[in-house]
């Protein structure tokens, strides 16, 4: 009979993709996967075969728990490590093993500024979670999987060769300055086309009527499915750091990925599935601010937000062009 084990992780689009290989090595090694996962992000899990059931967590916490006890669950993974996860493993009452967060390091990383070596990427140090209950991990390879849904009919306006620019995140200092992205889009010869959220819609209004040539907006148009089948058809993904990222790794996509507050040190740099170098990461590397955050902030906490501000619009297009001619 197999061993149940419940994997928690509730947000986000990124973080989510990046515990695939988790699900992999469990599965792998006969494990019965669930998942817990905040409802807004369970469309990420539902379409993967290897996760049995994914459970949804809303405000009514106890109510979870109380079905989950039912489980009768070998393990518990958390790749969270909050208070609500480490309250939902308590309460089940089985063996637990737990992501280890550097919370003093990155404080001090991103209050004081004491630089320090890396942890590793994510990818890694969520598989060190489960390293004591494996006996094998393959090499590890993160992935997407779609949905059933029916593709928008949107869809049919995506040119045949096509760089898709990713043109929001969920925070400000991760945003691609709105300016850069007209002069990158502008000095490239080739079809762009501009996807992101419902809170992004302005940018990508701001950009379709400034840039000096057409373009295709699908900026709130698109589900996180749909955004991803977007992905798959082009030949580039311009990004800043942010989950469509994660994604756009996870298919093998040519990868320019724009680092403002947050860095490649914490971690979280576009996996490589294999040994080709197909993603290229543009970063302030002459601040000693960065990185400021963990997430990303809602604002420069210095006030002059440097790190994107003076980034080369001149550099973005060469290493685009660049990417592209390969």
């Amino acid at each position: 009979m197999k061993k149940k084990v419940l994997i928690i992780r509730f947000n986000s689009i990124g973080d989510l993709v990046l515990t695939t290989p988790v699900i992999d090595a469990l599965y792998d090694n006969d494990f019965e996967i669930h998942y817990l996962v905040k409802e807004v992000f369970s469309s990420i899990l539902i379409p993967n075969p290897k996760v049995k059931k994914v459970w949804t967590l809303d405000d009514n916490l106890s109510a979870v728990v109380k079905d989950l006890k039912k489980q009768n669950f070998n393990f518990v993974i958390d790749l969270h490590n909050n208070f609500r996860s480490k309250k939902v493993a308590s309460a089940l009452k089985v063996k637990k093993y737990t992501f280890y967060k550097p919370r003093i390091k990155y404080w001090l990383m991103t209050k004081l500024g004491i630089k320090s070596k890396s942890e590793g990427h994510i990818v890694d140090r969520f598989l060190k979670v489960i390293s004591p209950i494996i006996k094998t991990i393959e090499k590890p390879k993160v992935s997407f999987h779609f949905s059933n849904e029916l593709n928008s009919s949107d869809l049919k306006k995506l040119p045949e060769a096509f760089v898709a620019v990713v043109v929001g995140t969920a925070f400000k200092t991760k945003t691609i300055p709105v300016e850069k992205l007209i002069n990158v889009i502008d000095q490239i010869d080739s079809k762009f086309v501009l996807i992101g959220g419902p809170d992004d819609v302005e940018l990508g209004k701001t950009i379709e009527n400034q840039v000096t040539k057409p373009l295709t907006n699908l900026v709130g148009q698109l589900s996180i499915n749909d955004s991803a089948r977007v992905i798959e058809k082009s030949d580039l993904v311009l990004t800043g750091d942010t989950g469509m990222m994660h994604i756009s790794a996870a298919m093998d996509k040519k990868i320019v990925a724009v680092f403002g507050s947050t860095h490649p040190v914490l971690g979280y740099s576009p996996y490589s599935n294999d040994d080709q170098n197909r993603s290229a990461i543009i970063q302030n590397e002459s601040l000693n601010c960065r990185p400021c955050t963990k997430q990303g902030r809602h604002s420069c906490p210095k006030g002059h937000f440097k790190c994107m501000r003076e980034l080369s619009i001149d550099k973005i297009v060469q290493v685009v062009q660049e990417k592209l001619e390969i």
